[in-house]
């Protein structure tokens, strides 16, 4: 039976039981208990990598754009202005790409590496939440993220709290793990290629 088929026929099971607590928490358990398994979100980097996923991390946190070599695993890294925009960054800097003497664009491969979008550090601001064990703080980042300038009322609550370096290792470890991937998706050699 295909999957739509199957899932016809439990839909209305369940709606059936929807006002019934117990009969809820009772298919909620053998779920959690017999079928439902948690996925595996841990990102391995590999030891001889780790050095470059770090600083590449460090840089999009920044707002910087990485290129790297996958064949040299060379690394430069630009202003997003400047990769966007560069007559509008040369006009505001005085500074153009020339200037720099980038290499990435002669390299035979190249990876670009973005910083996150808003929407990505959001998340990121949202998940650490859940490691906040303080719910008074943690009403606070909630209702700082749900308000004006998220961001930066976010930002001021955490980084004035105990969970400072809690968070700054949360997002730069959040950071590593999507600059890995970015790399693993753009066929980057991995630890079995040595």
């Amino acid at each position: 039976m295909k999957t739509d088929q199957l899932l016809n026929q439990i839909l209305p099971i369940l709606h059936s039981v929807k006002e019934d607590a117990k009969k809820l928490q009772q298919i909620l358990d053998f779920l959690l208990e017999e079928i439902y398994e948690e996925p595996d979100e841990t990102i391995v980097i590999p030891e001889k990598h780790r050095e470059l996923v770090r600083r590449i991390a460090e840089n999009i946190d920044c707002g910087l754009v990485c290129f790297v070599n996958p064949d040299t695993f060379e690394m430069e890294d630009v202003p997003r202005m400047m990769v966007e925009d560069p007559h509008e960054y040369k006009m505001l800097t005085g500074v153009s790409g020339k200037d720099l003497n980038l290499h990435h664009k002669k390299w035979k491969k190249c990876i670009t590496v973005e910083p996150p979008e808003s929407s990505e550090s959001f998340g990121i601001m949202e998940s650490f939440i859940g490691e906040v064990d303080d719910k008074n703080l943690t009403k606070r980042l909630i209702n700082a993220l749900s308000n004006r300038r998220p961001f930066a009322n976010f930002k001021g609550l955490v980084e004035s709290s105990k969970y400072r370096e809690q968070w700054f290792a949360f997002k730069q470890r959040r950071l590593e793990e999507s600059v890995w991937e970015t790399l693993i998706n753009e066929d980057f050699p991995s630890s079995q290629d040595d």
